[in-house]
């Protein structure tokens, strides 16, 4: 973006990896996709009591919108707000929730021990006290994902539109912990059948 924001952190998420962090109120969570077509599962809690945690179904129904980007905010499950989405290059998000997980990918492809978001998104996590038990699929925000809705009443996941160095920058709204897997799945078109890396920064 070219502006002059003091650097906290910043990390290279390898394809399939994860990361796990704490912001303060006013922080932002900058998701670079270096190559694109990446998408990546976005969680987070409030550090005050973890309970209250991001919610796809709020964040909807405040809105009253389904495709959730700038300058939409973004709240919690007690419909508090959470994020602001400053920047959204894309414009293009899955805000129904949900994550890929070895059940599903069990079901779906016959494939349980393929690497998946919910053992990622579990791994960032741990370092902060919370478990596989501690989320659901209503706290997930599939950031660059793109879910068509079929007028038959189909659901189909298609091919991200995101390109090589699209963006999307959330300013925190209260202190989080914040949970991000880069997707590893590669058996649907959610990826375009190809893993890359994503840049996550914490800006002041």
């Amino acid at each position: 973006m070219g502006e002059s924001i003091p650097l906290e952190r910043q990390v290279i998420l390898a394809p399939g990896g994860y990361f796990g962090a704490t912001v303060a109120t006013g922080q932002r969570v900058r998701i670079v996709d270096l190559e694109g077509q990446q998408v990546s599962d976005f969680m987070s809690f409030a550090r005050e009591d973890p309970r209250e945690q991001l919610s796809m179904y709020s964040s909807r129904a405040v809105n009253s919108n389904w495709r959730l980007t700038a300058p939409h905010q973004l709240y919690s499950n007690l419909v508090r707000p959470m994020w602001q989405i400053e920047v959204d290059t894309v414009g293009e998000n899955y805000c129904g929730g949900g994550y890929c997980n070895a059940r599903m990918n069990a079901l779906r492809y016959g494939a349980p021990d393929a690497p998946n978001c919910e053992t990622n998104l579990e791994k960032a996590l741990a370092p902060y006290g919370l478990n596989r038990w501690s989320f659901g699929p209503d706290t997930c925000f599939n950031i660059f994902m793109t879910y068509a809705y079929e007028m038959n009443g189909v659901l189909e996941i298609r091919e991200p539109k995101s390109g090589a160095g699209d963006e999307i920058i959330l300013r925190a709204l209260m202190p989080q912990i914040v949970a991000i897997s880069n997707c590893p799945q590669v058996r649907n078109p959610v990826n375009a059948g190809r893993l890359k890396p994503l840049r996550v920064e914490i800006l002041n």
